[in-house]
C-alpha cells in the first residue's frame, strides 16, 4: 500500500501566493480587460511628435470659461471643450466664440448624469440630444465625447460607438475643480499627482472652465509656458488623434471604425 505524505506548505509558498493573490487583485481591471473584453475609453495616444492633447470640461459657471478663452487666444494655442448641451444653449455666444478662436468642441452630454447608469436607449438619447444642440450652435460635426463624471462601462462606450463617437478620457488630470490653488494645479500637469512625471508626448490633459474651478485661470498660462519651455505643442484631440499611432489601453481601438449611419 502507498503512503501519501502531504507535506505543510513553506512560510516561503504562502508568500508567494499571498503576492500573487494581491497582484491579481491590484491588477483586476486589466485581467477583466484582457478575458472579458472590457472596452475602453482613449486615455492617451502614442505619437512621433511632441504633441499634447488640451481639453475643457464645462457644465455650468458664468465666470471662468471667457478668461480662458482670452488666455489660450494671447497664448496661440487650440484645445478641444468638452460642453454640456444645457450650458451652451445658455452661452452660445462663448460657443461661437470658441469656434471662431479655433477650438474644437465635444460633447459633454446632455444632463451631467453617470451614463453608466442608464439603459443603452437612455444613452443613445443623451448623446444624439447633446450632439443636436451642439452641433447647432457651433457648426461643427461633433464626434469626440467625455462622459460625465467620467462614468463609462461597455455599454456606454459601445453604444456612442454605435453612434460614430470616439470616447475620450484623460491621462493627466489637474485636479483644478478640487480648489487646490494654482501652484498644486501647475503642479499636478507639470509634475504629475504622484510625482510620476507629468504630461509627456501623446498624453490627454483635463482641465475644467466649469466655475468650480477658478484657480485654472491662473495656472494656465504658467502650464502652457512650461510645456512650451519642453519643447511640446498643444493641440485639440481631433488633431492628437490624426497624429497618432495608437492609443491606450488598447482596448480603445483607434484603428477601428465605428460603424455608424450618422456620420
Amino acid at each position: 500500500m502507498q503512503i501519501i505524505i502531504f507535506k505543510r506548505p513553506s512560510w516561503r509558498n504562502i508568500a508567494l501566493w499571498g503576492i500573487l493573490l494581491f497582484i491579481l487583485i491590484a491588477y483586476r481591471e486589466n485581467v477583466t480587460s484582457v478575458f472579458s473584453g472590457k472596452l475602453k475609453p482613449i486615455y492617451s495616444t502614442n505619437v512621433n511628435t511632441q504633441a499634447i492633447g488640451l481639453t475643457f470640461d464645462i457644465s455650468w459657471g458664468e465666470k471662468t470659461a471667457e478668461p480662458i478663452l482670452d488666455i489660450l487666444k494671447q497664448e496661440g494655442v487650440h484645445a478641444t471643450f468638452f460642453l454640456s448641451s444645457p450650458w451652451a444653449d445658455k452661452h452660445q455666444q462663448l460657443v461661437q466664440r470658441m469656434v471662431a478662436d479655433g477650438h474644437e468642441i465635444g460633447s459633454h452630454g446632455n444632463r451631467h448624469v453617470d451614463l453608466n447608469t442608464l439603459g443603452s436607449g437612455e444613452i443613445e438619447h443623451e448623446i444624439t440630444t447633446a450632439q443636436q444642440v451642439l452641433e447647432q450652435i457651433s457648426g461643427q460635426k461633433v464626434r469626440l465625447i467625455r462622459a460625465p463624471n467620467g462614468a463609462y462601462d461597455n455599454k456606454v462606450i459601445s453604444t456612442a460607438n454605435k453612434l460614430g463617437y470616439r470616447v475620450i478620457q484623460w491621462s493627466v488630470d489637474s485636479l483644478d475643480w478640487k480648489r487646490p490653488g494654482p501652484g498644486a494645479v501647475i503642479n499636478n500637469v507639470l509634475n504629475g499627482i504622484h510625482s510620476e512625471g507629468g504630461a509627456k508626448a501623446g498624453d490627454i490633459i483635463l482641465f475644467h472652465a466649469s466655475d468650480s474651478a477658478p484657480d485654472t485661470i491662473q495656472a494656465l498660462p504658467t502650464v502652457i509656458q512650461r510645456l512650451r519651455t519642453k519643447g511640446y505643442t498643444l493641440i485639440p484631440v481631433g488633431q492628437l488623434l490624426s497624429e497618432a499611432n495608437s492609443t491606450w489601453p488598447p482596448e480603445s481601438n483607434l484603428k477601428e471604425e465605428p460603424s455608424s449611419t450618422n456620420k
